[in-house]
């Protein structure tokens, strides 16, 4: 199709979206047409593919071409405020240009437009969730909501709560809207599509960037100093450096400031610093002529930093779409992915191979979709809130019935129920339900919304500007801390506010644990299989003074393990458990009974420790006991990790290619 083509088939928006390119991408267009043709698609292509300009290109055409103006036609559905603020920042000038009024709801910015919201809006699932409960009917002209980086809500309480809330919007606006999903990495289209658009079709074009990847060798501090230096002479300019952890980002980023051939512009990026810190970095590194910047997860998705020359990531990410996303950063305006590795022990090239070989292979090792029936709390309470009590009927009524489908057969009333003995709810009139007095504050403040786990911190502030610099754990006291990428003092401890004086260089803060990254069942078999060992196989060996067992049946099929032969041969057998490999103080003959009774003792044992491994949320612990025990174990995939162990086989070492240092390695 030719450029004239486009603009007649995109009359109002051309200009303002594609005037500077000399043609549209492939997912544009093929992705294009079918949104102006009112049909649901999702948009699967990597980063900077052009997905953000194939939604809001014709969503901009479905605005103008509205007969009545002025009211809400269009959502952007974000999966964080960052990324929110973002795609206000990208795409505010182009609506401008149209005339569209274009505006942010979230927890942070409530924009108007003479008092009603803006004609295209973005916002988050706890904003829309909000919007449901307090202003339905300004969501009766919706025509459109897009669902921006799907894969990051999907198989989380909040991607539930958004298939929930697609439901109710279609109920609020008296008619179906049409949905949008936007992705850079999704394993298996058609079932996500599904979850949240069923009959969308799917938009995926070939191809993608080459990935270029070079390990570096060493960690330390020298070591890394050496990476930057290394690259800067060949001519990198500006680096992205993942790290897995808060500490590890300020560590690097106080440590090598000055160090290195960056000399000064080298910066952290994370959550726990305050919003103004994180735009201010964003904002630095998209100017300087050159710069590194240290980050957790925070810059994975497509927040606007500029152009990134080389990313280098520092630790093994958690999961074959964390390193996807991460390495879609780098040259962007290239046909590769230029990444770096740094391997501190061989543990690492061994992960590292795992996670690149499965990312170039389009598999992305994750856990099997599981429904979090603790949204479904969540739901109930925002439903008592709004109208003012809840019952059985009227929950069953405002949660479509795909979603009873999943916890059956447990009823809407018993949840009402269990919500009532767990003091969320009163008992009021009849069968009906109302709000507490301590969760009717929490709905008045908008705080029945979320599905996400609070987290209590104190807000670090620099004592000579008062402003707030980031935010600590309240139980983690310091004297000397390192926040933002330079060193603190701390002066004064009062009414969670940490006063704190700029001082040298000094250690990085001491962050609450957020716990440690998981590994899936089938990215722990691939490690396996990566190694020396067959499919069905698990491998013994001996040697270097232990006793090895490479399982590959990832974090919960370790603990699983580990727990069940502890209770065979004693407490203490498993000296150490990894989601590979355990280590142990002596022989094994045969693996543990695996039966029914055997995982429903387990889940009975471990339900805390495994609703926190599979994400289970904040109101997991409310549900009736037996829908809690069902839930964990799908989202925990003990089902598939019970039906490998049918088939599973104890192997002895040399009867396969592992080797004896490889188990160590992984141990």
């Amino acid at each position: 199709m030719t450029q004239a083509n486009w603009r007649e088939i995109l009359s109002h928006s051309y200009g303002a979206f594609f005037t500077g390119f000399r043609r549209l991408t492939p997912v544009q267009t093929q992705g294009i047409p079918p949104i102006l043709a009112g049909r649901r698609v999702l948009l699967a292509a990597p980063t900077a593919s052009g997905k953000t300009e194939a939604y809001a290109a014709p969503a901009a055409e479905i605005v103008a071409g509205t007969p009545r103006r002025g009211r809400l036609l269009v959502l952007v559905v974000s999966p964080t405020r960052a990324l929110a603020n973002d795609l206000k920042r990208r795409l505010e000038a182009r609506f401008a240009e149209l005339h569209i009024s274009f505006g942010r709801r979230t927890g942070e910015h409530k924009e108007t437009v003479d008092g009603g919201l803006p004609e295209v809006v973005v916002t988050t699932p706890e904003s829309l969730d909000s919007l449901l409960a307090r202003r339905p009917n300004a969501l009766r002209a919706l025509r459109l909501i897009v669902l921006d980086e799907i894969h990051v809500l999907d198989g989380t309480p909040r991607g539930d709560q958004l298939r929930i809330l697609l439901e109710r919007l279609d109920a609020a606006a008296g008619h179906p809207v049409q949905r949008v999903l936007s992705s850079a990495t999704v394993e298996e289209p058609r079932a996500t599509a599904d979850r949240y658009a069923p009959g969308a079709e799917l938009v995926m074009p070939e191809g993608g960037r080459r990935i270029l990847a070079k390990a570096f060798h060493g960690r330390s501090i020298s070591d890394v100093a050496r990476h930057l230096d290394a690259l800067a002479a060949q001519g990198f300019r500006k680096v992205l450096a993942f790290c897995n952890s808060r500490r590890d980002v300020e560590t690097f980023a106080v440590k090598l400031k000055g160090a290195t051939a960056f000399r000064e512009s080298i910066s952290p990026h994370h959550g726990s610093l305050a919003r103004r810190e994180r735009e201010r970095t964003e904002r630095q590194f998209q100017d300087a002529p050159i710069g590194v910047l240290f980050s957790t997860m925070t810059l994975e998705m497509g927040i606007d930093i500029g152009t990134v020359d080389y990313v280098l990531l520092m630790s093994p990410p958690p999961d074959v779409s964390s390193l996807m996303q991460r390495i879609g950063r780098g040259g962007r305006r290239t046909g590769a992915s230029r990444a770096g590795y740094v391997l501190a022990h061989p543990a690492d090239a061994i992960l590292f191979e795992t996670l690149f070989s499965a990312g170039a292979g389009g598999r992305l090792l994750g856990r099997d979709y599981a429904f979090r029936p603790g949204v479904l709390v969540q739901q109930a309470l925002v439903l008592a809130g709004s109208r003012g009590w809840v019952d059985g009927a009227s929950f069953r009524k405002a949660v479509a019935a795909p979603f009873w489908e999943e916890v059956a057969p447990t009823t809407p009333e018993e949840i009402l129920g269990a919500m009532a003995d767990a003091e969320y709810l009163e008992s009021s009139s009849g069968r009906r339900f109302v709000l507490g007095e301590e969760r009717e504050r929490r709905y008045e403040r908008g705080a029945l919304h979320s599905n996400i786990d609070d987290e209590v911190t104190q807000d670090v502030i620099d004592r000579m500007t008062g402003d707030v610099i980031g935010h600590l754990n309240a139980q983690q006291p310091q004297s000397k801390l390192g926040l933002s990428g330079e060193g603190r003092e701390v002066v004064v401890r009062r009414e969670g506010r940490i006063l704190t004086d700029r001082t040298g260089p000094e250690e990085a803060a001491r962050f609450a644990p957020r716990g440690a990254p998981t590994c899936s069942f089938a990215q722990g078999r691939a490690v396996a299989r990566r190694v020396g060992a067959a499919p069905c196989d698990l491998v013994l060996g001996e040697g270097l003074g232990s006793h090895f067992l490479l399982h590959g049946l990832g974090s919960v099929g370790g603990l699983w393990l580990h727990q069940a032969l502890d209770r065979l041969h004693g407490r203490g057998f498993v000296e150490r458990s990894t989601p590979y490999v355990l280590r142990l103080r002596g022989p094994l003959d045969a693996l543990p009974p695996s039966d029914a009774p055997a995982f429903e003792a387990f889940v009975a044992q471990h339900e805390p420790k495994l609703a926190a491994i599979a994400s289970m949320g904040p109101y997991h612990d409310v549900l009736p006991e037996a829908l809690r025990r069902r839930a964990v174990a799908r989202a925990a995939e003990l089902p598939a990790l019970q039906a490998f162990l049918e088939t599973a086989r104890l192997v002895p070492l040399a009867q396969t290619a592992v080797t004896l240092e490889v188990l160590a390695d992984l141990a």
